[in-house]
């Protein structure tokens, strides 16, 4: 039964030698292959290119990706998403999954450094949900951004924790041991507050791969974070160890937050000038509310070794109006119910071990599906069971009987001929199916079943015919109430009001597979504005 997937397959080869005779800029080639290794040089090969000299809407589409890509790798702020549109826009039809889910990611980095982290994560969803799940780079890097907006938000039930620990997991499938390090840095400053075990060994880990990679820099960083760790529980010798490790990295800090720790450390050790010099030598002006909130921590201690009670209070004031703040922050709800309501409207997808059986009987019984309507609408030519429409439509409303009459009477002969050409061949799979060995079913088969082409105005308007009088005016009333749909909406509407599978619609309508169905029914559900299902909403009308 599965070798009827070679229809599909056949569709692929024909793509892949139209796709043959592009030609592709070697420059954007080259451009690519340096991206991650070597984000700089990438940068600056786009940078040396002339836009107006490449040639044809892939090259457009695939400058427009490698620019984007390559000024969000080298940290320079993305102010418009106009660029990266482009070529979301043009590998949505293009077939190129890969470039697809690049184009989603950093169209919502776009979006990341415009400061609109709502919109940057539906994005981000957007291409998670779109990658191959072999696709270990866009997955990884897709849940790493995701896991820093929340982490910026200070997101609590470890919103951020699942995402980083997701993207440490496709690191290490791809032995990216730098990037690696940084989700595990990540990974061990969430679970410092709920499971200190398990954030020592994310610390610990992230740690010996910076030794090995000799980066000073994360062990300055992973220092720091263990010894936050130990004062989280009070343990300040502990913590007066690692930071000190960090200081003697630079001798500096390079974040306030650090001095702000040295100076709580040595204030509980009653040790009240170091504790006074290290809070002085911070630039508060420069300092984010996490910095703040350690600030006043140490501030606080240092007024209890003074025994200067009327500054506690002023102190633990301010420190429990910045943790207030933080622990209610808009955004990180905005970003949670962003994420819900996105998984909320994307079909699970089948599992990877049923995957092809699954396709197999859906295709199967699409046929057997497509079968019963064609005998239906050929039944309905007939003058005996025309009649028999009209009585049973005329019991629901009398007065249109002359009208139905006349309508049944002038369907189409050609409809009714293509239907029975198309029939005969799907008997013929269907039979062979069964009966035949897979390579005569391969070799005799998978060329036979013919697109209906959209400019076949006979054969889509007797359908269209057949729907109006069978689900009263659905056609006729959605292309009136929604005159954006194109004619080729419509075409995919009515087949779905058929009952047609995407499997049936990709292969009636000529697609690569019918992945290619569902991004058009997005499509055509986003143009009618709808908040529900497009297939929901047919079935509500044809009620």
């Amino acid at each position: 039964m599965r070798k009827l997937l070679y229809i599909s397959l056949a569709f692929m080869l024909v793509t892949m030698v139209m796709g043959c005779g592009r030609s592709v800029d070697k420059r954007l080639v080259l451009a690519d292959t340096l991206m991650w290794t070597n984000p700089d040089s990438s940068l600056a090969i786009l940078s040396a290119i002339n836009r107006d000299s490449l040639q044809g809407d892939e090259n457009q589409a695939y400058y427009a990706l490698l620019i984007t890509q390559a000024q969000f790798r080298c940290n320079i702020p993305l102010t418009s998403d106009t660029l990266i549109s482009k070529a979301v826009d043009y590998y949505s039809d293009n077939h190129n999954r890969e470039h697809y889910t690049r184009a989603l990611l950093y169209k919502g980095g776009a979006y990341e450094d415009m400061g609109n982290p709502v919109e940057a994560i539906k994005w981000y969803k957007q291409a998670e949900a779109n990658a191959d799940n072999t696709d270990y780079r866009n997955l990884a890097q897709i849940n790493f951004r995701m896991g820093l907006l929340y982490y910026d938000n200070f997101a609590s039930n470890n919103l951020d924790l699942d995402k980083f620990l997701k993207a440490a997991h496709y690191y290490e499938l791809l032995n990216d041991k730098r990037m690696l390090m940084q989700s595990l840095y990540y990974c061990g400053n969430v679970l410092r507050i709920t499971d200190i075990n398990s954030a020592r060994r994310c610390y610990d880990k992230g740690i010996s791969i910076a030794r090995e990679l000799k980066d000073t820099s994360s062990i300055y960083r992973l220092d720091a974070s263990y010894a936050l760790m130990y004062i989280k529980d009070s343990l300040y010798s502990q913590a007066k160890k690692y930071i000190m490790e960090a200081y003697q990295l630079n001798n500096r800090f390079e974040e306030n937050s650090n001095y702000y720790m040295l100076s709580l450390i040595y204030a509980n050790q009653k040790d009240l000038d170091s504790a006074k010099y290290f809070i002085s030598l911070p630039d508060i002006s420069q300092s984010t509310a996490y910095d703040s909130l350690l600030m006043y921590k140490a501030l606080k201690e240092i007024a209890l070794c003074e025994n200067d009670i009327p500054q506690y209070r002023k102190f633990d004031k301010h420190y429990y109006r910045i943790s207030d703040s933080l622990e209610h922050n808009e955004t990180k709800y905005k970003l949670h119910d962003s994420e819900q309501e996105f998984d909320k409207s994307t079909k699970s997808e089948a599992s990877i071990s049923l995957g092809k059986k699954k396709k197999t009987i859906s295709l199967l019984i699409g046929l057997l599906l497509l079968i019963s309507i064609v005998f239906l609408l050929l039944y309905l030519k007939k003058k005996k069971d025309s009649k028999r429409l009209i009585e049973e439509i005329r019991n629901e409303n009398s007065n249109k009987y002359d009208r139905l009459n006349e309508e049944l009477v002038n369907i189409n002969n050609r409809f009714a001929n293509v239907m029975l050409a198309q029939i005969s061949v799907l008997k013929n799979i269907m039979a062979q199916t069964y009966n035949e060995p897979s390579d005569y079913l391969s070799k005799k088969s998978e060329h036979k079943v013919s697109p209906i082409d959209d400019s076949d105005k006979e054969f889509w308007n007797g359908l269209y015919e057949y729907l109006n009088l069978k689900y009263n005016n659905i056609i006729k009333d959605i292309s009136k109430q929604h005159p954006k749909l194109s004619p080729n909406d419509l075409n995919i509407i009515g087949l779905m009001c058929c009952g047609f599978s995407d499997a049936e619609i990709a292969v009636c309508k000529g697609y690569r597979n019918d992945k290619s169905v569902k991004a058009r029914r997005n499509k055509i559900r986003n143009k009618m504005n709808l908040d529900i299902l497009l297939q929901e909403h047919l079935n509500d009308r044809m009620k």
